[in-house]
């Protein structure tokens, strides 16, 4: 867990008013479950670690060169701090250390690199200020596939929650043809991911989910039904 900070109850204005800040935080999305990679939130970014996590976090005035060499996984996300200072803790919960100064408070854009070594593994976080509407999460590396072999529909679960994430961040219109690519998955695959957040009340969906990839679906995150319905995430030691 990187924690920043984001004072409870505290929503978007300007060109993040159309984010439901309140299900970015830390309880609330970062309490529901866990994507394959990574996630970040309204004071949060998480990582889904093996049980030893060696991590390099490094802050930078704007976008640093994209060098994926070396690395199995590759995606980014925004995140959300009202202070220009970060620090890394062990699950959620902890309290706020800081640590790593960034360039400054508000939006930014993390980069988040990943390996698998010997005894866990290692991790690169790059963070670097941003304006305007926030991009959603995108990847651009997987180790392994978007959805692992087996059977049930809990086998989508990390990437429902990388849909998920990208809904939180961009609500509104999209494809699934397009999310498919930002998440290097198949839109049959995100097809089953939008039917496990819908069956668990977590988004709605206006439009066909079984129509054509390319038709525009409206993707709604919905407020958790209960703090006690929440998933916890795994610690990174």
């Amino acid at each position: 867990m990187i924690r920043g900070f984001w004072p409870a109850g505290v929503g978007g204005t300007g060109e993040l008013r159309h984010l439901n800040v309140p299900l970015l935080a830390e309880h609330s999305f970062g309490g529901r479950g866990k994507g394959d990679v990574a996630a970040g939130g309204a004071g949060w970014v998480v990582g889904t670690a093996a049980p030893h996590a060696h991590v390099v976090l490094e802050a930078h005035d704007g976008p640093p060169p994209h060098e994926a060499a070396g690395w199995s996984d590759a995606m980014e996300t925004p995140f959300l701090t009202s202070r220009a200072e970060i620090g890394l803790t062990h699950a959620i919960g902890d309290d706020f250390a800081g640590g790593l100064k960034l360039a400054r408070p508000g939006l930014q854009r993390v980069r988040v690199f990943r390996r698998r070594i010997s005894d866990g593994h290692r991790w690169l976080l790059q963070f670097w200020p941003v304006a305007g509407i926030p991009e959603a999460p995108r990847f651009a590396g997987r180790a392994r596939p978007a959805v692992g072999a087996g059977r049930g529909d809990k086998r989508y679960g990390p990437l429902a929650m990388d849909v998920l994430s990208v809904a939180l961040w961009s609500p509104g219109r999209h494809t699934r043809a397009g999310l498919a690519r930002r998440l290097l998955a198949t839109p049959e695959q995100v097809r089953e991911a939008l039917r496990y957040l819908t069956r668990r009340g977590l988004l709605r969906v206006g439009g066909a989910v079984d129509g054509d990839p390319t038709s525009v679906i409206a993707l709604v995150p919905l407020r958790p039904r209960s703090q006690d319905a929440a998933v916890r995430w795994p610690t990174a030691g």
